[in-house]
């Protein structure tokens, strides 16, 4: 399980169980994460390996907009305001949260030079 996001800049709290309701048997666990001072989210890991990740950009877009011109080797699974969900590899992780952070990065300097 992924514990470090220092390679592109982030930080991620401890991982801890979720379950669909108090009492009943976890069926994932999830950890919270940010990239810098420009995107935030959560890691959301099923029992089954499924890896989910929120991204929660602070720069105001839409992301629907946008998936397009994104380079991920994940895909996007629903994308909507400034909150986006992808579902990826772990493998993948580091490499598909630097995309988003790079693009996000240069949308900011578009939006700061206007």
């Amino acid at each position: 399980m992924i514990n470090d996001l220092s390679p592109i800049g982030g930080e991620l709290s401890d991982w801890r169980d979720v379950s669909e309701r108090p009492g009943k048997e976890p069926f994932a666990k999830e950890a919270e994460y940010k990239v810098n001072d420009i995107f935030w989210g959560k890691l959301h890991k099923r029992n089954t390996g499924e890896l989910y990740v929120l991204i929660i950009s602070k720069i105001p877009f839409n992301w629907k907009e946008r998936v397009k011109d994104l380079k991920l080797k994940g895909e996007v699974v629903d994308a909507a305001g400034g909150i986006m969900w992808i579902r990826t590899e772990e493998s993948n992780l580091l490499e598909d949260l630097a995309s988003v952070r790079d693009y996000l990065v240069k949308i900011k300097s578009q939006v700061s030079s206007k």
